[in-house]
């Protein structure tokens, strides 16, 4: 495990608990808790490029623009939980989700533990499309250009996506991972556990519908972030989830610095994404 990359989404939670990478408990609004996993993996991979990339930090921390809360959300050695609930707020402002009026606002008035809204959908969150145009929107606010690689997961192989998730990780610092209606396993652990050590005593959990954080890759397995948490994911039981039409829209993506053209052709070509899935997944290749 690569020991810098792994500590690179370290933030002092509320209470002043550890978290690894955001969590979309931390939204005040319910709706966003539900739905809001899409604007927290962007907050996630925001942060990473920021620590990989010296000229695009360089490029924050001069910025004018820039609030001085995102700036030490995405820059800071250990940022707080005020900033990067902002920056994840600001960054769900722009992505937003499909938000189901007048539930969401039902919801949000009602206890975010309500049983009624674990069968009846507030929000059916965001398409990978919406990611991609919602990132490009955010940066370009604070005039930083980024353009987003991507590639379908529907039928893919286990050596295409790790070739992928290498490439992506080695330009950004993380990939995001979005699970459609396949389903695999994940091993998450106390966010408190010591990432320079193994990862011991987890929990297992479902991804399903869902975004997380690639941060690192060691043979076949992938260290990933969600809800705050480290977690394992199996690169041959996810590719083995894959191999079905439900993984229609499932994707990787990571994100990179760019011209303002490049950032604007990307944000226009988002829709390839979806119909690239689409194909995928109808032809089985």
């Amino acid at each position: 495990m690569n020991i810098a990359r792994a500590g690179q989404l370290q933030i002092t939670g509320p209470d002043r608990k550890p978290s690894y990478g955001g969590d979309q408990r931390w939204f005040s609004s319910n709706t966003k808790a539900a739905g809001g996993c899409g604007s927290v993996a962007g907050a996630n991979v925001l942060r990473s490029l920021a620590m990989v990339n010296t000229q695009f930090r360089d490029q924050i921390i001069s910025s004018s623009t820039i609030p001085v809360a995102v700036k030490d959300a995405l820059c800071s050695k250990n940022p707080g939980h005020d900033s990067f609930s902002l920056l994840m707020t600001g960054i769900y402002e722009t992505m937003g989700s499909f938000e189901v009026f007048p539930l969401n606002r039902i919801y949000d008035r009602m206890d975010r533990s309500s049983k009624a809204f674990t069968r009846i959908k507030s929000t059916f969150g965001l398409s990978n499309v919406g990611f991609i145009i919602g990132i490009i929107r955010f940066a370009r606010k604070f005039s930083l250009d980024l353009a987003v690689k991507s590639c379908p997961t529907a039928f893919m192989s286990k050596e295409e996506a790790g070739a992928f998730i290498r490439e992506g990780l080695a330009s950004s610092g993380a990939v995001v991972m979005l699970t459609c209606r396949n389903r695999h396993n994940a091993r998450l652990f106390d966010p408190g556990c010591d990432l320079k050590d193994r990862l011991i005593d987890g929990k297992d959990a479902t991804i399903k519908g869902h975004y997380t954080t690639i941060t690192d890759m060691d043979g076949d397995r992938l260290l990933i972030t969600t809800w705050g948490k480290p977690g394992v994911v199996d690169l041959n039981e996810l590719a083995g989830s894959w191999q079905s039409i439900r993984a229609y829209e499932s994707c990787l993506m990571y994100i990179y610095p760019c011209t303002r053209k490049e950032a604007t052709s990307c944000m226009l070509g988002s829709w390839k994404l979806f119909v690239a899935g689409i194909k995928h997944a109808i032809t089985r290749s």
